[in-house]
Order: C-alpha cells, then structure tokens, then sequence
C-alpha cells in the first residue's frame, strides 16, 4: 500500500485531491440548496438568518445521513469519493463519526472564516484532511475508475 492508504476490503486506494473535494462539496451545495430554499418557501421562513439555520440543519441531516450510512455524499459520488475511517479504512464511517463529521462541518460553518479554514485545510494537511476530517477519525480517498475485461461485460 502506498502512503499508508488504504480503503474497504484492504484494497490500494489514493487519497483524494483538493480539487475532487471542493468540486464534489459544490455539487453537494447545489443538492443542498434546492430542497432548503423549497423547505423554507413552505414553512415561510424568513430572514437571512432562519434561512442560515435551516440550511445548517439540512446540511446536517443530508451529510449525516448519506456518509454514515453509503460513505459518501452524492457529490462525493459524483466525484467517486468516499469517507473511510482514518486507521482501518472501514466504510461506511456509522453514525457516531458521521455525527462528529457533519456537526463539526457546521459548527465551523458559524463561526467567521470557520467554513474556509475547513476548505482550505486539506491544501497543506499530509493527509488531505479537513477539521472535520480529524474531529472524526475520517480520510477521503478517491475509489479509481475500474475497467472489466471483455469476457467480464
């Protein structure tokens, strides 16, 4: 294994970049954002900050609920992404870690720059870390593309 890297099943799998991860977390925005700004049409949500918190909630519930339980986000996937545990490579990372994960994702998301340290963190971390990341015992690693041979199609 190279890096000390590892992913499900033992398999060889390399950590994944910035730019995979900051492309999948804006897919993920948009996902996000949709059913928020329908979810406060219909409850009549106003004002910048109950919009905030009600994003923050369904941020919560969306990123919790998909990498506790699949691994990954569908920006994630989209990405061919997936959140392991940091020491063992298991996924999917269960609710406690996913819990760590998602809260401190928010919790960096109110305080002022908070969100941008997080983003921006993985650029100097040896293991492509965010905070939340590390709250969590969790690492990213990109699942490659695999071809089958022709007689496996």
């Amino acid at each position: 294994m190279s890096d000390g890297v590892f992913g499900p099943g033992g398999s060889d799998f390399p950590l994944a970049s910035w730019a995979a991860r900051a492309l999948g977390a804006v897919a993920d925005g948009v996902v996000i954002g949709i059913p928020t700004y329908l979810i406060a049409l219909g409850l009549d949500v106003r004002g910048r900050s109950g919009y905030f918190y009600l994003d923050l909630i369904v941020s919560f519930v969306y990123s919790f609920s998909l990498v506790g339980f699949l691994g990954h986000t569908l920006g994630m996937s989209l990405m061919r992404l997936q959140a392991v545990e940091a020491r063992e490579g298991r996924t999917p990372i269960g609710v406690l870690r996913a819990a760590i994960r998602s809260a401190t994702a928010g919790l960096l998301t109110i305080i002022p720059l908070g969100a941008i340290i997080d983003l921006l963190w993985p650029l100097w971390d040896p293991r492509n870390q965010t905070i939340h990341d590390k709250a969590a015992g969790t690492i990213v690693l990109r699942r490659e593309a695999r071809t089958l041979p022709p007689d496996q199609l």
